[in-house]
């Protein structure tokens, strides 16, 4: 590691990885609205140098701003004399801080300024020294944090820039992650998913959908490109552009970013809301099983015959178009001397923690009550299985059906391998499709908050099962992870009334539902309100007979059926009943 000088400060790059220390997280810096300006400021300068030099530009991420705060104060703050490196009075380095903040990405490079200077000097001092300029323009990252700290009425500051990515992150990022623009129509740069991961990694994207609401209504799929024009909401404000990619098994990824559309930022509400962050979990709403009781979930968790260490060990086996299949393709393993044997590993999973492997399998003759086919499971080490399967266990020829095996990929020092392992075992041809992996069954109810394993819940696809605890499965949907909601405009009614006089004309509600599938019902509070449903609307009569002159207040409640986890919404309507109405005529302007 080298010392450089730059526009008079002294510059450090580092690349380093040691163990990560605890309790830094609790240590989180707050941030004045200007300083955060100037770390917006810094990654959007920064992404502008990486675009005119053919990178894409990388997404502001929380936990490394976070991160980069933290030791930029502690550079300043716990330091007797001004510091300039990379170790912090913890004695910990960039890679260490950057995971105590919680990301759970790969990181380590780190640039470093050793006082204050404006995101402009910054950038261009970074730009002009070699390993600083390959560090911002390294490929392989796709998220920055940016940490600026200034002693109050001093002059001792410090700028830390820390670089991450994250392997089941695959971000969009808005005009190079500019604060505002005022322009209606905006870039987008929509990052591929990344390859690897084992069985919970994704494939590349295939196709996308792009929306202004997180429910994406009347979005459709597209072929996914890695830019596009995008025209933003209507009107001034922060607005939320969001991304869904999908690839060729339907793994989906939703990934988000926001900009100010307008002139005038305001920079108070600059913070986190703006920049990418991971949740340890996420909550499912409208879980419906019917009569299946239980629920497993996946992030997409699957093994098929086209994964790269997918191969036949003996016998007879070759990989085959099948329509049916996930994916396309299946494995055939048929008869000959002795049985066929294949297997799929990885040695990247969860570990130590009770799940459920699904085999989806067919045979192309299931009248045999003898063995055609055994699967079996090994988790570092433990064998689970094999279970032997008959032909009359498949309840029809030649259509795929699912066998699960519980396990838990166990940690062991001297087996690291998780292995699904299959046998064609009979006179049947048996194809071989794919393993989906589920968490253990766990009783249904309309909203459950999943504990995502590893804690890094970054919009992928959450796929859901029901089950009846034995054979009895659901086929796989993707849950919902948005709260849905109720909606009826306008938000208020009020009427006026002769106390003996005709009842007024109706009014109209119109009700619409954001993110759900859900019907809802009208209910009223007031004997003299008549509500009655049209459609997606509501005509709203009153009927005044046996009320004295006075306001009255009454409610209409829109309330979703069967959807518990659905707030009601609340539509006050006052009534005013007078003694008479009185017809005002205004004269008639004509012009010439």
């Amino acid at each position: 590691m080298g010392l450089r000088i730059a526009i008079g400060l002294i510059l450090l790059v580092g690349l380093l990885t040691l163990h990560t220390p605890q309790g830094l997280d609790q240590l989180a810096v707050s941030q004045t609205p200007a300083l955060s300006y100037d770390e917006a400021q810094a990654v959007y300068l920064g992404n502008l140098a990486r675009r005119q030099n053919g990178r894409p530009p990388l997404r502001w991420n929380l936990q490394m701003t976070e991160a980069a705060r933290w030791f930029s104060w502690d550079s300043v703050e716990n330091r007797p004399t001004p510091y300039c490196g990379h170790q912090d009075t913890q004695g910990k380095w960039p890679s260490d801080r950057v995971a105590a903040f919680g990301y759970k990405g790969h990181s380590g490079a780190e640039n470093a300024f050793c006082g204050y200077v404006t995101p402009g000097q910054a950038i261009d001092g970074w730009m002009s020294d070699p390993p600083h300029r390959d560090n911002l323009l390294n490929s392989d990252s796709r998220e920055i944090g940016l940490g600026y700290y200034l002693r109050a009425g001093g002059w001792r500051g410090y700028v830390t820039q820390d670089f991450g990515q994250d392997p089941v992150y695959p971000p969009v990022i808005i005009e190079n992650e500019a604060i505002s623009t005022t322009a209606s129509q905006v870039n987008l740069y929509i990052y591929d998913r990344q390859p690897g991961g084992g069985f919970a990694g994704m494939g590349p994207a295939i196709q996308m959908m792009v929306s202004n609401d997180a429910c994406f209504m009347g979005a459709t799929w597209e072929p996914y490109v890695a830019e596009k024009l995008w025209t933003l909401s209507a009107s001034e404000g922060w607005r939320t552009v969001y991304v869904k990619t999908r690839d060729v098994l339907s793994r989906t990824s939703t990934v988000s970013d926001t900009i100010y559309r307008g002139a005038n930022v305001p920079l108070g509400e600059l913070g986190a809301a703006q920049m990418s962050t991971t949740q340890s979990q996420v909550t499912l709403y409208e879980l419906n099983g019917g009569s299946l009781p239980q629920v497993q979930f996946s992030l997409g968790w699957l093994a098929d015959d086209k994964f790269e260490t997918f191969g036949k060990f003996w016998g007879n086996g070759e990989r085959v178009n099948d329509s049916a299949a996930w994916g396309g393709t299946a494995y055939r393993l048929y008869p000959g001397d002795g049985e066929s044997f294949a297997w799929v590993w990885t040695t990247e999973f969860i570990r130590d923690i009770p799940l459920v492997a699904y085999f989806r399998l067919k045979v192309n003759a299931n009248t045999s009550s003898n063995e055609v086919a055994r699967i079996s499971v090994k988790g570092g080490g433990t064998d689970y299985g094999p279970t032997s399967l008959k032909g009359t266990d498949f309840s029809a020829a030649n259509r795929y059906q699912e066998f699960p095996l519980a396990f838990t990929f166990n940690t062991n020092p001297d087996d690291a391998f998780l292995l699904f392992q299959f046998w064609s075992s009979g006179s049947a041809d048996v194809y071989v499709d794919a393993v989906s992996i589920f968490t253990s069954p766990q009783p249904v109810s309309s909203t459950l908050t999943w504990n995502i394993p590893g804690v890094n819940y970054r919009g992928q696809g959450v796929w859901v099962r029901y089950t009846d605890g034995g054979s009895r499965i659901s086929s796989i949907t993707e849950g919902r992870v948005i709260l849905p909601t109720l909606a009826a405009s306008p938000t208020s009614l009020v009427f006026l009334v002769a106390r003996n006089g005709d009842a007024p004309p109706p009014c109209w509600l119109t009700v619409s539902r954001n993110c759900g599938t859900f019907n809802w019902k009208v209910s009223t509070n007031a004997s003299w309100l008549q509500p009655q449903v049209t459609g997606s609307s509501i005509q709203v009569k009153v009927n005044q007979s046996g009320l004295s002159v006075g306001t009255y207040h009454g409610s209409l409640t829109v309330s979703a059926v069967g959807a518990s986890d659905v707030m009601p919404v609340s539509v006050p309507v006052t009534l005013v009943v007078v003694e008479q109405l009185y017809p005002l005529y205004l004269p008639v302007v004509v012009k010439g």
